[in-house]
């Protein structure tokens, strides 16, 4: 009884001391708290029902907001406090409502996969988002439109999205107020480049993502980065790392998205594959196989049955390897039928905007212009181009065989300063701190003489430096001068040298055991890279100091 007595005299403590909080600091503890059910029940209790006896709108749809927190994993539930917000601040014009109320529901429909309601939730949202200039709720929503565009296959347009959002980021208080939208831009931007196979860059973003999240009170999106970068390491055959960061990701998916613990299923099982545990491996393609049906399949989780299917095959279990089958030939069925309504939505309520905005101002520029000059352009243009062409087809037909040789050539030509033009667009790429990386890699890489070892690729430097061939190349050619046979070939040439001048022993090796102790693989590479460097052959160069 006096046990009991004491709980009772606590609990009213509590809510007594609740009471005497400001709106404020309520929000504060909740933030604080969040993991303390039993109190954050309260403090949401208190919360609005002051908030409703102030007659408050803008609070009561903030006191709904903290009962969305606490159903965030019940989506069905949470969404009736989406709705009371909405409700509750109709008609209000406040910096954050009822674009809130809007975006939170979208954001919740698309958990429930329901994504025409999701895109037309966000609409209302970014109409109301616009008028008040509220940059974090434009941000949040285009984050999550770029979402549904990779479920439809868009990565490149959902790349593009991240990138300005982070780029809009970068102007703003990205550690404090917007610090969760940063986080998600740069989690999703890592996604989009693992997908385009950029996985050093990707690598970069992770990084950043992770060092971000651990830095404040609440980790956001710790196990989406976590899964992130279990695919990366996947990717960059860092197969242990991988495995750890994965099933990392799946013990704290409890606030994850299902599709993305179904794809962390899909990348632990291949990292497994790759560690040879098979057996592992199949029942994590097993747990796709059970939890996926037509209603929430995604194009990602595809490969899953693709190797459920070898398994199956190499297991000579033919019925297995058939309910695979088809069940493989139905999801993809349903998929383009399920989808093609989002799709149209996208490019008509959403991509088509701008575009409408573009012919508005083009209607604008051109309004004071008249009718008759303009056509009277179209119709001289036209005479142009008709008179240009049949002209160009005389030319053509006249100096076929001659413009053939020549249009090749200049095709060569064509094709080579696209090459160069690309190579500068990836340059701006690089993170700068990527670049500092690989750098400061190939000064260890100098500084400890591997250059020596026999057998060097590029491939094999790039593995060695925790880099791909790609950037380690362009980052040679950009901060050396010179391509990566000349960049290794010089170093070795130039040990060379310092061992003939200062190694007494050195000077007495054949050219032979020169070369292969320098580490050149024969003799007539070693000789044509030391004349390049030096203007003569070693046998020449070493009569200088034969006489020490």
């Amino acid at each position: 009884m006096i046990t009991k007595n004491r709980i009772s005299e606590k609990q009213y403590s509590v809510s007594d001391s609740l009471n005497h909080k400001t709106f404020d600091e309520l929000r504060s503890l909740f933030i604080k708290h969040y993991k303390d059910s039993v109190f954050i029940k309260k403090l949401s209790n208190t919360y609005l029902t002051r908030a409703k006896r102030d007659k408050d709108s803008i609070e009561i749809a903030n006191g709904y907001q903290i009962f969305f927190e606490m159903n965030i994993n019940n989506p069905k539930a949470a969404l009736a406090y989406t709705d009371s917000m909405i409700v509750v601040t109709k008609g209000v014009k406040d910096e954050f409502y009822p674009a809130r109320g809007y975006l939170l529901r979208g954001y919740l429909l698309q958990k429930l996969e329901r994504y025409n309601e999701a895109l037309t939730s966000y609409l209302i949202s970014k109409k109301h988002a616009e008028i008040n200039d509220n940059i974090g709720h434009i941000i949040a929503i285009t984050h999550n439109i770029a979402i549904l565009k990779t479920i439809l296959g868009k990565d490149g347009e959902s790349l593009e999205i991240y990138k300005k959002n982070l780029d809009l980021l970068s102007t703003q208080d990205t550690i404090g107020k917007f610090r969760s939208h940063y986080i998600a831009t740069l989690c999703k931007l890592s996604d989009s480049y693992n997908l385009f196979k950029k996985y050093d860059t990707a690598h970069f973003y992770l990084k950043k993502g992770i060092t971000s999240t651990l830095s404040g009170d609440i980790p956001h999106f710790y196990s989406e980065l976590l899964s992130s970068y279990g695919v990366n390491s996947y990717y960059r055959k860092e197969y242990n790392i991988a495995q750890d960061s994965l099933k990392k990701s799946l013990s704290l998916s409890k606030k994850t998205p299902y599709t993305n613990i179904l794809i962390t299923y899909l990348y632990l099982g291949k990292t497994l594959l790759e560690l040879e545990q098979e057996e592992e491996a199949i029942g994590y393609f097993k747990k796709i196989d059970s939890a996926v049906h037509v209603s929430n399949y995604i194009l990602e989780t595809r490969e899953a049955f693709t190797l459920l299917i070898d398994h199956y095959k190499r297991k000579n279990d033919k019925a297995n390897q058939l309910r695979i089958m088809e069940k493989l030939i139905k999801l993809d069925s349903s998929f383009s039928v399920k989808y093609k309504k989002l799709h149209i939505d996208i490019e008509k309520k959403y991509d088509n905007v701008q575009l409408i905005k573009d012919k508005e101002r083009l209607i604008d520029s051109i309004k004071n212009h008249s009718r008759t000059t303009i056509n009277q352009l179209w119709v001289f243009g036209g005479l142009t181009i008709v008179l240009i062409s049949l002209g160009y087809l005389y030319y053509y037909k006249k100096r076929k065989k001659s413009y053939e040789k020549v249009y090749q050539e200049k095709l060569l030509n064509a094709e080579h300063l696209n090459k160069k033009k690309t190579q500068k667009t990836k340059d701006i790429e690089i993170a700068p701190e990527l670049r500092d990386d690989i750098l400061k890699n190939l000064e260890e890489f100098e500084k400890n003489k591997t250059f020596l070892k026999n057998g060097l690729t590029l491939a094999i430097v790039a593995k060695k430096l925790k880099t791909n061939s790609t950037y380690l190349s362009r980052i040679i050619n950009m901060d050396k001068q010179k391509n990566f046979a000349n960049y290794i070939n010089d170093l070795r040439i130039e040990y060379c040298i310092q061992q003939i001048k200062n190694n007494k022993k050195f000077r007495h090796y054949s050219i032979t055991s020169m070369a292969k102790e320098v580490g050149f693989n024969n003799i007539q590479s070693f000789v044509k890279a030391f004349y390049k460097k030096n203007g003569c052959n070693p046998a020449e160069y070493i009569k200088e100091f034969v006489s020490e």
